[in-house]
């Protein structure tokens, strides 16, 4: 088992502790309907929380303005954490405990790509909108669920039989998600690259993620639904039962902190 020690993998475990209030019935209030509608349009949602119009929060506005100026897949959405009808969007962010101002970048999926509090540059803004790919992975993994990312060599390259049997069992149906990209696609380079998923082979490469942000293994196209199972397994990520053995095999494998 190795933790995804990257960007996206931070991104994952930090993104899964805010994501955790379900929603509830209520009417959408003006930057919920703005999230919406970014989504409707594929268009990714920066969400910017703060307080007041001081120094900070207009630099931070003023760096996302510019950053997305002459883009059409990006919008702003200002959001006051002290307005009432807010609230639902403040607290699924639990935002009052970011330090202010901060934005947070939210895929055309829902997927939250990154939080940036207090300051934030252009090349992190625009690094935020990650590939059709990279969001559908970061979704499933916010949701806690497995995620079997497929680099298909071909667009015709059906996912491979172990993948498909491993979706199929009932221990993992309801929690496993896959993912199929194309390998040679050019959007999805900068990502296969951070999983170091190779781009060149013949067969299909499979990428084993489970949540918050673990990466269990990567493999070629005729990995077993077994190994897959006792990779997990291993990984201490078969399940949510703490008293699991295989939980506290995982557990007792890992180093201690200090």
């Amino acid at each position: 088992m190795t933790r995804i020690v990257s960007t996206y993998g931070l991104t994952v475990a930090l993104l899964s502790a805010f994501l955790t209030v379900s929603p509830s019935a209520h009417a959408a209030s003006p930057g919920e309907q703005a999230v919406a509608t970014a989504a409707q349009n594929n268009q990714f949602a920066f969400v910017m929380f703060y307080r007041g119009n001081d120094a900070a929060a207009q630099a931070m506005h003023g760096t996302i303005k510019s950053t997305l100026a002459e883009r059409r897949d990006a919008v702003i959405v200002p959001v006051q954490i002290a307005d009432k009808a807010e609230q639902a969007l403040v607290k699924k962010f639990d935002a009052t405990r970011i330090p202010m101002p901060a934005v947070a970048v939210l895929a055309p999926n829902g997927a939250v790509c990154s939080v940036f509090p207090q300051k934030v540059t252009s090349h992190q803004l625009t690094a935020a909108i990650v590939s059709p790919g990279q969001a559908s992975c970061l979704k499933a993994l916010q949701d806690k669920k497995l995620v079997v990312l497929c680099a298909q060599p071909a667009p015709s390259t059906e996912i491979p039989v172990g993948v498909r049997q491993f979706q199929a069992d009932k221990l993992y149906s309801n929690r496993t998600e896959v993912v199929s990209v194309l390998a040679s696609d050019p959007g999805e380079a900068k990502f296969l690259k951070l999983l170091r998923v190779p781009t060149n082979q013949r067969t299909s490469v499979v990428a084993f993620m489970a949540p918050p942000g673990v990466m269990v293994g990567t493999f070629n196209a005729s990995v077993s639904f077994e190994v897959l199972a006792e990779k997990l397994a291993a990984a201490g990520k078969c399940c949510d039962d703490e008293n699991c053995k295989h939980h506290k095999s995982a557990q007792a494998s890992q180093p201690a902190r200090r």
